[in-house]
C-alpha cells in the first residue's frame, strides 16, 4: 500500500537561507559619482553571510510610507567585509523608484532589510578572452568582476554611463581595455549595443558577460546566438531593467 505524507495543518515551510530577511543599518554614505551613491550597510546578522563570488546580489527592502509592504529591488554587493560585518552597495541615482529615492536621502542609522546573497560570476578556466559590458546599473557588478579576474587575461569592457563625469577608476590585474560610453543626453543603449556586437572575440574560448536595459540585452543576445553561433554556455546576459516598468524581472536572464 502506498502512503502519501500530507503536510501538517498549519505547518510552515522553512525559509531558504537566501530569502531570510536580515536587518542592517547605514554606517557610511559616499558619493562615487554624480549618479552613483555608495552606502555601507552593517549588521551582526552578516557574520555568516555566504558571499563567495564576485557580483553576487542581494534584495534590498527599504522602508515605505504609511506602513506599506517594503519594496525590494536587487542590488550587487560591491564590497563585503566579513570581519566587520558590513557590505557596500552602489545605488544608481536615477530620480525615481523606491530604492533610488531612499538612497538619495539615506543617512547614518537608517535601517533596511536585505535577503540573499544569490548569483555571482564564475570564470570558466578555459576562457582565453572575456568581453564584458553594461550600463550604469551593471557598473557595480562589472567593477567587482574585473577585480576578481586572473592576471593577464585579455578583457574588453564597454560601460555606458549618463555623463562623462560618471566614469570611475576601475582596477584589475587582468589585461583590461575599457571603453567608457557616456550618453550625454543621447538615448540609452544604442552605442553600447553597437560596441558589444562589433567586438572581436574567439568563439571557442571567448566568453561574454552583459547586463543593461532588457531590449538592448535581447538584441545583443540574439547577435551572439544567431549571427555568431556563439556557444550558449559562453554567454551570461541579463536585463537589469526595462523601459516603462518599475520592477522588471528578466525571465530570459542568466542571473
Amino acid at each position: 500500500m502506498k502512503q502519501h505524507n500530507a503536510p501538517l495543518a498549519g505547518a510552515e515551510r522553512p525559509v531558504p537561507p537566501e530569502r531570510r530577511l536580515r536587518i542592517a543599518e547605514v554606517r557610511k554614505v559616499i558619493e562615487v559619482s554624480p549618479h552613483m551613491r555608495r552606502i555601507t550597510l552593517a549588521s551582526a546578522a552578516l557574520m555568516d553571510f555566504p558571499v563567495r563570488r564576485p557580483a553576487q546580489w542581494v534584495k534590498v527592502f527599504v522602508p515605505t510610507a504609511d506602513g506599506e509592504k517594503p519594496s525590494g529591488r536587487a542590488y550587487t554587493i560591491r564590497h563585503f567585509r566579513e570581519a566587520r560585518c558590513e557590505m557596500d552597495i552602489d545605488f544608481v541615482l536615477h530620480g525615481d523608484g523606491p530604492c533610488s529615492t531612499w538612497a538619495q536621502n539615506a543617512a547614518l542609522g537608517d535601517v533596511v532589510q536585505i535577503a540573499g546573497p544569490r548569483g555571482g560570476f564564475r570564470l570558466d578556466p578555459d576562457v582565453s578572452h572575456l568581453l564584458i559590458g553594461g550600463d550604469e546599473t551593471a557598473l557595480p557588478a562589472i567593477a567587482s568582476i574585473l577585480e576578481s579576474l586572473p592576471a593577464g587575461l585579455p578583457v574588453d569592457a564597454f560601460v555606458e554611463v549618463p555623463w562623462d563625469d560618471d566614469a570611475q577608476i576601475l582596477t584589475s590585474t587582468a589585461d583590461v581595455e575599457i571603453t567608457w560610453l557616456p550618453r550625454n543626453g543621447r538615448n540609452a543603449g544604442t552605442r553600447l549595443a553597437e560596441a558589444m556586437m562589433g567586438a572581436e572575440l574567439p568563439p571557442d574560448t571567448g566568453a561574454v558577460w552583459f547586463a543593461a536595459e532588457a531590449s538592448i540585452v535581447r538584441t545583443v543576445r540574439r547577435h551572439f546566438q544567431l549571427d555568431r553561433a556563439f556557444p550558449r554556455g559562453r554567454l551570461v546576459m541579463s536585463g537589469y531593467w526595462k523601459r516603462g516598468e518599475t520592477d522588471f524581472r528578466d525571465s530570459e536572464g542568466d542571473q
